[in-house]
């Protein structure tokens, strides 16, 4: 089971999501919120913390911007999904590297929600195309966001994992396609989170679009 919670201060967006989750027998939402504040004080009282929160960013009290430093703080092992109507490059990329795995218009489908969650709860990341058609095709190593670094600073076998890890493979996979272990591969992951100065996988994807590394329709 995937438990999750829906944080939004629009009644009517929760229930909607929330219904689309309830016929799935794998996905369970069990804390809600309508502000950054209230998921805080929940998650400090919760016997049982979920794996993925979908965290809205305008709310009042406290924002998910806001919120987003405090969860990453206190509960680094949940990822947190954004879905917002804010859907701009900067709002984009400010958001992923402040450790969300993943950025949703909320001009999204609601019906591909279930699979977004599982792809989040397996590979630790989901952008979607349309994020990376919308926002990192224009990017090569020129014109780099501040805190990424240019590919020269690779080894081929981390330009290698770079690649596989802006897939959809789970980590597992990725040994295999490079022929090493897990733990090998953990290892690879820490070294460039830690190079790189980024926390997640999916600023790893950002940065793999924006430094040349994925083209946009590999």
């Amino acid at each position: 089971m995937i438990n999750i919670a829906l944080v939004d201060d629009h009644v009517v967006a929760r229930r909607g999501l929330k219904s689309v989750f309830e016929i799935e027998s794998d996905i369970k939402v069990i804390l809600e919120a309508s502000n950054g504040k209230e998921l805080i004080d929940s998650l400090a009282l919760s016997k049982e913390l979920p794996e993925i929160i979908i965290l809205d960013i305008n709310m009042p009290v406290l924002s998910g911007i806001e919120a987003i430093d405090q969860i990453k703080s206190k509960y680094p092992g949940i990822y947190i999904l954004i879905f917002s109507l804010l859907y701009n490059e900067d709002t984009v990329i400010n958001m992923i590297t402040k450790g969300a795995c993943g950025y949703l218009s909320k001009n999204t489908d609601p019906a591909i929600f279930p699979t977004i969650i599982r792809e989040v709860h397996s590979t630790g990341f989901y952008l979607g195309d349309l994020v990376k058609k919308d926002f990192f095709k224009r990017y090569g190593s020129t014109k780099l966001k501040a805190g990424f670094y240019g590919k020269e600073f690779l080894t081929a076998k981390e330009v290698e994992f770079i690649k596989l890890a802006s897939s959809n493979l789970g980590y597992k996979e990725i040994a295999v396609k490079l022929g090493i272990n897990p733990k090998t591969v953990q290892n690879y992951r820490d070294s460039l989170f830690h190079k790189l100065q980024i926390n997640n996988r999916a600023a790893l994807t950002v940065y793999a679009f924006q430094s040349g590394i994925v083209n946009i329709n590999s």
